[in-house]
């Protein structure tokens, strides 16, 4: 794919480009083995992940996700009836997504919680979802790409779907899954494209009722730093290829020390 931003790509074609995703790169942070048998083999969806890409359509393609969703019937399928309604169904719905019907109520909900959260709605009036980003790295030559939830004229929008999207639980989850460096990633390849230091905003929107929604901006510095690490696993990513080593952890006994929690926790 050559160097550019594209509005029209669909998700497939995005992932099955040779390129170095935000995805990738944070499994590079666990160490290059890791992040070369991630890349050999990519993790199966979990139920957590295949709910995300559904609040992703619910919310920002509600279009798409109208005419490539389809709630299942309540069928017993034990029974020789059952059966017969069930395979007919999925015959007639090839490549579509199945929900159930609670699945599409706590969809509903969730768009819902989204909509009706000021900073997100403004957040979302103007801009384009799924927006593929395209562009090497000027400085070890590597591919990279990026798949934007949601480019505005000044700003980045990613919406995660959270456990709790209170502050304090809600930056955990940013530390846990690197949210930062993946705001860095997005932010470096549109920089590319003269896009300048576009803003990285958070929409956090709870799965469980009463489905609270909260708007998140990165702070800079974080987002410094995020990009300082970056580099530097991009570097290290361009020695590994060359040497084509790809370590793990140390081969040498190490001295362990237990998190700083445990003894408040035993005390």
């Amino acid at each position: 794919m050559n160097a550019g931003i594209y509005h029209d790509i669909p998700a497939e074609q995005y992932h099955a480009e040779k390129a170095y995703s935000a995805s990738a790169l944070k499994q590079f942070v666990r160490s290059p083995a890791h992040f070369q048998a991630w890349l050999s083999a990519p993790s199966a969806q979990t139920p957590a992940m295949r709910l995300g890409t559904l609040t992703h359509l619910a919310v920002l393609q509600p279009d798409l996700f109208a005419s490539s969703t389809v709630v299942a019937p309540i069928v017993d399928r034990r029974t020789k009836e059952g059966k017969s309604i069930w395979e007919q169904f999925q015959g007639q719905n090839v490549g579509r997504n199945i929900i159930t019907i609670d699945e599409r109520e706590q969809l509903a909900s969730m768009r819902a919680a989204v909509a009706a959260h000021p900073a997100a709605a403004q957040l979302l009036d103007e801009g384009a979802p799924e927006v593929s980003v395209f562009a090497p790295c000027p400085e070890t030559g590597l591919p990279l790409k990026a798949r934007l939830d949601w480019m505005r004229n000044a700003g980045i929008v990613d919406l995660k779907t959270t456990e709790d999207a209170s502050p304090a639980a809600f930056a955990k989850s940013c530390s846990t899954w690197r949210y930062d460096l993946q705001a860095a990633h997005y932010r470096r390849m549109l920089k590319l494209h003269g896009k300048g230091e576009l803003p990285f905003y958070l929409i956090a929107v709870e799965k469980e009722p009463p489905f609270a929604t909260a708007v998140y901006r990165l702070d800079e510095g974080d987002l410094t730093l995020a990009d300082i690490q970056l580099m530097q696993l991009l570097r290290s990513i361009q020695s590994c290829t060359e040497f084509d080593t790809w370590p793990a952890f140390s081969r040498d006994i190490e001295t362990l020390t237990l998190p700083k929690w445990h003894n408040l926790k035993t005390a």
